[in-house]
């Protein structure tokens, strides 16, 4: 309604104008106009640019009919008058008043206004304005200057009815059909995009596998029982030489879906196919590589939309079928996260959820020493459970900490105390199967970032930590709906963080065309992916100095592990900014090329490096290569820190 009446002086003054005299219409919108001011100061509300350009705009209009004669207004005020609508908008835009704006915060709540989509979206609409109001002045110029006896009151002149009237009006009318338009239908398609990513898929038994087969003299060699941190090597003997082989791979993930690879070789002389030291001629991966057929699994399933892998809670299925002219093989073997012995039991550390791994057998002496694991955003400990498995399975005791908060189902982070992380410290050290000399932490992502912020002021002592994806600042508090206004992420002793804000109206050129194809998408069960990147790096260029994460204020050495294709934030270029202010030959930053955001440590299927409709970028080879390697660096690391601490 404000909109409206915002245009009221100039609707009545379309309406006159070809009607009445100029000094009549003009006068009467500019009084209109002025006794909207004057009412609103009286009732004290905000002055807005739209009403006050009008104002000034019609003021010199009258001005100009009371001087001009009239065959000179017939021909030129139509298009001053347009002008002068194109002159209050981009001039509101240029001062950081977009009159849209200015109309719309009435209609949302403060966080809404505050908020960098909304800025964003209302400024592109006044844009829009600008535009229409540029070409109505555009088109009224056509008459006079082409028509030198053109007058908007030709009504017998068809370039003076169209260019004076219909073509200005017509451009309004779509402009404000879109301005009334496009909330809706961007609520609505974003609900439905929203409603898509956020829907949790049923967690089901583990299904029965196939059982095995051998048809002719295909002998397939494959481990029956491993780790998801060991190699995964299929050879197959016993084929004809120059024949076609085909290698097929199936398993389902925690939610019953399937996943799949295959790929043809050409049978070699000696009739031996390892995918360790040969490529295949086609098929879901390309290159000699023992784990190949678990990276290379895609989604396969059609009930859902491709979501990144998640294993079984137990054991993995993994169905290996290998078919040539000389016949069949298939087996069923099994990928599981901790050796023989390891155990995993539920604590509680300071009323919040942990989970506690422990190598196999009696612990030494001195007790194991310890690693304390921080997930990411997305809450909980389950995220780090195979983690904990994998670091027990080699003689490391671990201990995964719930940090997040997580009122409902969508985990916030605002306002988290950083002594949180130096009490999983405390706990883990004060175990009694533990060395609490040798203890180092664990982040990934936002947890490597509040990680890294307790040890920079001082307030946990480790002996290294291992960041994954870290981030070189301190950033402003987020939730479900993204960044929340004026919040910080983090609090020590009680007090704010000092943030960097994140600029989330850059990501609305992403939101409105997810929207755009968002029935397009959901046909074709494809899913609409959010590049969180682009606003965390102009966050970062941004940065205030008092959000930086001082690094050099850590004692322990550093181990920070980043993908080059890194969508979700620039882990990478971070991680680099972190080590450069230490100096420290302790230090080691491992960059994968071909890998995301999150690097696992384990060979998972990498086809769907994406969660909840945002991108983490990565995939294929160089996802692959990363999580074995970020394996042996962080074991590596570990025995370092460990020995050094011993010694």
């Amino acid at each position: 309604m404000g909109f409206v009446i915002g245009f009221a002086p100039w609707i009545v003054y379309w309406i006159l104008v070809g009607n009445t005299g100029f000094v009549t219409a003009v006068a009467v919108a500019f009084g209109i106009a002025l006794a909207g001011q004057v009412l609103q100061r009286a009732r004290r509300q905000p002055s807005r640019t739209l009403e006050v350009g009008t104002v000034a705009v019609f003021a010199l209009l009258l001005i100009a009919a009371l001087l001009v004669d009239d065959a000179v207004l017939a021909r030129w005020l139509q298009p001053l008058s347009n002008f002068g609508l194109f002159a209050i908008a981009a001039v509101g835009v240029l001062v950081g008043r977009p009159f849209v704006r200015e109309y719309a915060v009435g209609s949302v709540d403060a966080a809404t206004a505050a908020g960098g989509g909304f800025r964003y979206v209302t400024t592109a609409m006044t844009w829009m304005w600008v535009a229409a109001f540029g070409a109505m002045t555009l088109v009224s110029l056509i008459p006079p200057i082409v028509d030198g006896d053109a007058t908007m009151r030709d009504d017998g002149d068809p370039l003076s009815i169209v260019c004076y009237w219909v073509l200005p009006y017509t451009l309004m009318g779509v402009a404000g059909l879109v301005s009334a338009m496009f909330p809706g239908w961007f609520d609505k398609t974003s609900h439905l995009l929203a409603e898509q990513s956020s829907m949790e898929p049923t967690v089901v038994s583990r299904p029965s596998p196939p059982e095995d087969r051998v048809e002719g003299s295909l002998v397939l060699d494959v481990v029956e029982d491993s780790r998801h941190d060991q190699p995964f090597a299929v050879a197959v003997r016993g084929a004809e030489p120059g024949a076609a082989l085909t290698v097929r791979t199936t398993g389902t993930d925690l939610f019953g879906s399937q996943w799949r690879s295959e790929a043809v070789f050409v049978v070699p002389a000696d009739g031996t196919v390892d995918v360790t030291s040969r490529a295949p001629v086609r098929g879901d991966w390309d290159v000699a590589d023992s784990d190949a057929p678990l990276w290379a699994m895609r989604f396969v399933s059609d009930d859902r939309v491709p979501e990144l892998f998640v294993p079984p809670a137990g054991p993995w299925n993994v169905t290996v079928d290998v078919t040539s002219a000389q016949g069949r093989v298939r087996r069923t073997v099994i990928r599981r996260a901790a050796a023989p012995g390891v155990t995993v039991t539920e604590r509680e550390v300071d009323g919040r959820p942990a989970l506690l791994a422990l190598p196999a057998g009696d612990a030494p002496t001195a007790g194991w020493p310890g690693v304390v694991c921080f997930g990411g955003s997305e809450g909980g400990v389950d995220s780090q459970r195979s983690n904990l498995e994998m670091l027990a399975s080699h003689g490391w005791s671990a201990l995964a900490y719930s940090w997040v908060d997580e009122p409902g189902t969508e985990p916030t982070l605002v306002d988290i105390p950083l002594e949180r992380f130096a009490t999983a410290v405390t706990f883990l050290r004060t175990l009694a199967q533990v060395d609490g000399d040798r203890v180092t932490a664990v982040g990934t992502s936002r947890g490597a970032e509040g990680l890294l912020a307790a040890a920079c002021d001082g307030l946990l002592d480790v002996n290294g930590l291992v960041l994954t994806s870290p981030s070189s600042v301190s950033w402003q508090a987020i939730g479900p709906e993204g960044e929340i206004p004026d919040t910080p992420s983090w609090t020590r002793r009680g007090r704010a963080v000092p943030w960097a804000p994140l600029p989330g109206g850059t990501l609305m050129p992403q939101l409105i065309r997810n929207a755009w194809h968002a029935h397009r998408d959901i046909a074709a069960g494809r899913p609409s992916l959010l590049r969180l990147g682009t606003a965390y790096r102009a966050g970062l260029a941004a940065a205030p100095a008092n959000s930086i994460l001082h690094s050099e204020r850590v004692a322990a050495p550093l181990l920070c592990l980043t993908g080059e294709d890194d969508e979700l934030w620039p882990s990478a270029d971070m991680a680099t900014a972190l080590l450069a202010r230490r100096a420290e030959r302790h230090d080691e930053h491992r960059c994968f090329p071909g890998a995301g955001h999150l690097v696992r440590w384990g060979m998972f299927p990498s086809g769907a490096q994406w969660t909840g409709g945002i991108a983490l970028g990565g995939g294929g080879i160089g996802q692959a290569r990363a999580q074995r390697e970020a394996i042996q660096c962080v074991l590596g690391f570990l025995s370092r820190t460990a020995a050094t601490t011993s010694a």
